[in-house]
């Protein structure tokens, strides 16, 4: 797999872009039945970490700022494309993730994941860090987790 990381929106090249918000479309909107507004206004200040096989997009996560949604950086919008899923690729994209947060100078980074994907982010060193809320229909909740304590 090839990594490619955005720092700006202004960065991503158009054919990126367009595979980006396609493929939250296929997964987000239509695999999980859940009309949202996904293109949300984040994007414009977030990274974007592409994880790619050849020119295909496999997987895709954004990382938003401190301070823009929550007062650390987050990681959201974590999608494996469905063929490539179940070949431990999201470890490795979440792991990659992480990585390039701390490398800006993010200590502590927050995810708001989809409730049932609790225990599976606990893995990474997740702690749940509020009650289960509701998100356009889907139980959710925030995970925090202290990249330096997961290093040491």
């Amino acid at each position: 797999m090839k990594w490619i990381l955005y720092n700006s929106l202004e960065e991503c090249t158009i054919p990126h872009l367009y595979e980006i918000l396609k493929l939250r479309e296929e997964v987000f909107i239509i695999e999980q039945d859940c009309i949202y507004d996904d293109i949300d206004g984040i994007d414009y200040v977030s990274s974007h970490l592409l994880m790619l096989d050849d020119a295909i997009l496999a997987g895709y996560l954004r990382m938003v700022p401190a301070g823009e949604k929550f007062n650390e950086i987050s990681l959201g919008r974590i999608v494996i494309r469905k063929k490539y899923r179940g070949k431990r690729l999201g470890k490795e994209l979440i792991q990659k993730g992480l990585e390039e947060s701390a490398k800006k100078g993010s200590e502590m980074i927050r995810i708001e994941a989809q409730a049932h994907l609790e225990d599976y982010y606990s893995e990474f060193g997740f702690k749940t860090d509020s009650e289960i809320y509701d998100v356009d229909g889907i139980p959710h909740l925030q995970m925090l987790v202290n990249y330096k304590e997961i290093q040491d």
